[in-house]
């Protein structure tokens, strides 16, 4: 009779989809939104840069989204202010970097945390 293992922790894979700032920090670029944020009037130009910048944040949000959901089916979906929230306990966020880096997303275009929680015993 083979003695079962019963796992201590329950992980959580949680990614940062942002429309905002999305991975700047890591590659040194300036967003136009922490300009625009000290700024009280605003030119045209200054608008329309913004918005592009929102749209190609919000769209490789989106990528980023749908190429979650092609490696796995079971998310939790939260739409934010600043961005897409999505987190599984269903598969380890070891398993499924590999498939993003395999589908040409780059890390900087998403943030990924990793939470666990204590199912039984003491630590």
């Amino acid at each position: 009779m083979s003695e079962q293992v019963k796992p201590t922790c329950i992980q959580t894979a949680c990614f940062s989809l942002p429309f905002y700032e999305a991975g700047e920090w890591r590659v040194k670029e300036k967003s136009p939104w922490k300009h625009l944020k000290k700024t009280e009037y605003y030119s045209a130009e200054e608008v329309r840069d913004l918005v592009t910048y929102l749209d190609r944040n919000v769209q490789s949000a989106l990528e980023v989204m749908n190429a979650l959901l092609e490696i796995h089916d079971d998310w939790q979906i939260t739409l934010k202010k600043d961005g897409i929230w999505m987190e599984t306990e269903t598969m380890m966020y070891e398993d499924i970097l590999p498939e993003l880096d395999k589908r040409g997303i780059a890390k900087e275009r998403y943030i990924m945390y990793s939470e666990y929680t204590r199912k039984w015993g003491m630590i």
